[in-house]
């Protein structure tokens, strides 16, 4: 599904605002005038961007980042070693790779038929039993209990905590997606069934829904595109070591 010309200018404002550039810094690249990359200069930046989409991209960071980085093509860049290697062969800085994701873009809302045997809670509580069942590194990807729009699907007697899903939101625009699922009953569609509720909440909000998939994570990739999304770009991201940069 292709994005409306609308969507692709409010993806590019979100992200020119969240990387601290000028309101019409990526209007080029969002509408697929500019397939060049574009350097933002922040020597006071503790984190370093790599960002794709709509044919173009960004490399937001210091200028010795930005200088070092200069011959190397996007591909190269959008990988987290590369980029980490980058940084880290400039003297004594060091670096954390914050990792490596697709990201999908929906404005459509997606098709959700209502289950007949679960039910959807807005509990701060369901959210942490959920996370209590399920693998310390997925609750980093997913941050459920502390988005502020979160919903969390229950066995039909309200007991069990099945999945969950939720969304912040960026810049006022938009709706970035997080998702978790009980390990056992995962591949069984009900992290697809509660992120498309999710989704179509933040639709209905009026903001464009945002879900990044890590570059390993096939599952969630196949998740995005059950939902409907599109794939967009990506964006790589390193954190600076404050006391040696």
């Amino acid at each position: 599904m292709d994005l409306e010309t609308g969507t692709r200018a409010i993806i590019a404002l979100a992200w020119a605002r969240r990387l601290g550039m000028a309101d019409s810094a990526l209007a080029s690249v969002a509408m697929g005038t500019d397939a060049g990359r574009i350097n933002h200069r922040d020597d006071a930046a503790t984190t370093v961007s790599f960002v794709r989409f709509m044919g173009g991209s960004v490399l937001a960071g210091p200028q010795w980042l930005l200088r070092a980085a200069a011959g190397v093509h996007d591909e190269e860049l959008a990988a987290e070693s590369r980029l980490l290697g980058l940084v880290r062969a400039h003297g004594d800085v060091g670096a954390r790779g914050l990792g490596e994701s697709l990201l999908y873009y929906s404005d459509e809302p997606p098709t959700v038929e209502e289950s007949t045997t679960t039910v959807v809670s807005h509990e701060p509580s369901t959210a942490v039993e959920l996370e209590a069942i399920c693998p310390r590194d997925d609750l980093a990807a997913a941050r459920l209990s502390g988005l502020p729009h979160r919903f969390t699907l229950l066995s039909e007697d309200g007991h069990a905590p099945l999945a969950g899903a939720g969304y912040s939101v960026w810049e006022g625009m938009i709706a970035d997606l997080g998702v978790l699922t009980a390990p056992s009953l995962r591949r069984h569609g009900l992290g697809t069934y509660i992120a498309a509720i999710a989704a179509d909440d933040a639709l209905a909000e009026g903001f464009v829904a945002q879900f990044s998939a890590e570059v390993n994570n096939k599952a969630a990739q196949l998740m995005a595109d059950a939902l409907g999304f599109t794939l967009a770009g990506s964006l790589t991201q390193a954190s600076l070591d404050a006391d040696r940069a």
